[in-house]
């Protein structure tokens, strides 16, 4: 997941040992996070944001995969709505709901 905390930590003057103690994580999780070869978790995300003086949208571009459907593909929750539905004692709802 792409970010900006580089970008915004040099423009605060601030190292990745600066962000990691305000964030109470390792200097090399700043550097894993900015190299983005870990995504924080949600709460660390806040922190970064905070600590940034910008939010999690801002600082993070999330940009999910795309699965291609095939013709004959049948998603997981169309196939086993019906089931799901009556283990929770609900009658099934419109696609619509």
């Amino acid at each position: 997941m792409e970010n900006k905390i580089r970008e915004l930590r040099r423009l605060s003057h601030l190292s990745q040992e600066d962000v990691a103690h305000i964030a109470h994580v390792s200097r090399q999780t700043i550097n894993a996070i900015e190299n983005d070869k870990y995504d924080p978790e949600l709460t660390l995300a806040f922190k970064l944001a905070e600590t940034l003086g910008t939010t999690v949208d801002e600082l993070f571009n999330y940009q999910p995969t795309v699965v291609k459907r095939k013709e004959n593909d049948v998603f997981w929750c169309e196939k086993y709505q019906c089931v799901l539905w009556k283990r929770a004692g609900i009658e099934k709802r419109n696609a619509v709901d």
